[in-house]
């Protein structure tokens, strides 16, 4: 079955609960989500919203704003801070700025596959993580995993470093990913992700960075992108984060529900993303897309490790920072 056929029929699922006819909301959660409904972003969305409504009997309702229609990102992280919007989904690029050691997870080839990921983002290293979130004022709920940052074009196929130069590409406001397409010769000019699009069909830019069901989802295809090369310098992990001051005005029982929410769309996200990118990728094929792979990908790996990592250890709390993650994900320091 197509990752068009499949994603409609998975969101169908997600939604096929029931609660008594007379039942009606006491409480609205509003979430922020970046990305459309039809996306990673749409599932956890789905997931985080069958949950919250099928286990508080429909006393809790839950709305999702899809596409940026509350507000780009990191606005909507700012409101989620302030405690004035309870919860947000988007770019981790987008919260580092709010706690800089959430930028640990931008860094170029720190996980090789997506087990890796996976590995990183429960657990030990989850409850590290959180650690850092609620110092600034969020509780990260649920990690949407959206693939590797795959890096698409205008103008050429990239299959070695040095097709890199002369391109611009579009990258969040994040100094870790603007150090990196520097480490690898393009040009990286800061947009908000509302108004890539429109970049990349004027021309502002040439390419920009996705995996292949959010470049579907985003219609990145109708938006001169031409070319994708399958670089796995960066895992695009997008949290779904509550206000930690509206989280500490719910009961224990609440709290419990919508830790346990989250977890439920983790798992739900996991599980399409494994069975739904290849769909996407061969329909993406299909309309025209030319997909390539690296013929020198441990030079960008050398790259990183070399100029990246030192480059911007500070800027996202220090060697010890880095060390203390690597740890908790059994792996060797950084020396």
């Amino acid at each position: 079955m197509s990752y068009k056929k499949m994603l409609p029929l998975v969101l169908a699922a997600l939604l096929l609960w029931t609660v008594p006819a007379s039942a009606a909301p006491e409480t609205t959660l509003k979430v922020a989500v970046g990305d459309p409904e039809d996306s990673e972003m749409g599932v956890v969305g789905h997931a985080f919203k069958k949950y919250v409504e099928e286990k508080t009997g429909g006393k809790v309702e839950v709305q999702c704003f899809y596409g940026g229609s509350l507000g780009d990102e990191s606005e909507a992280f700012r409101n989620v801070q302030k405690g004035t919007l309870p919860l947000a989904m988007g770019g981790i690029a987008n919260l580092v700025p709010f706690e800089k050691k959430l930028g640990l997870l931008t860094l170029p080839y720190l996980f090789a596959n997506i087990d890796e990921v996976v590995a990183g983002t429960n657990g030990a290293p989850a409850e590290l993580l959180n650690k850092y979130a609620t110092k600034a004022g969020f509780r990260i709920l649920t990690w949407t995993y959206t693939d590797f940052r795959y890096i698409s074009n205008s103008k050429r196929p990239i299959t070695k470093m040095a097709d890199m130069q002369g391109l611009k590409f579009r990258v969040p406001q994040s100094a870790v990913l603007i150090a990196a397409y520097k480490a690898f010769g393009g040009s990286p000019t800061p947009i908000s992700w509302a108004e890539t699009f429109t970049a990349l069909q004027q021309g502002v830019v040439d390419g920009q960075c996705y995996g292949y069901i959010g470049f579907k989802a985003m219609k990145f295809n109708e938006a001169n992108q031409k070319y994708l090369t399958e670089v796995h310098y960066t895992y695009q992990l997008q949290p779904l984060v509550i206000s930690e001051r509206v989280f500490k005005k719910m009961t224990p029982e609440m709290q419990k529900l919508i830790v346990d929410a989250g977890k439920y769309a983790q798992d739900a996200v996991l599980k399409f993303q494994l069975e739904n990118a290849e769909a996407a990728k061969k329909e993406l094929i299909a309309g025209g897309l030319v997909v390539s792979q690296l013929e020198d990908e441990d030079l960008w790996k050398k790259a990183a490790i070399e100029k990246v990592w030192p480059e911007m250890a500070d800027f996202v709390g220090g060697k010890d920072a880095i060390n203390e993650y690597l740890k908790a994900c059994g792996k060797d320091a950084w020396k």
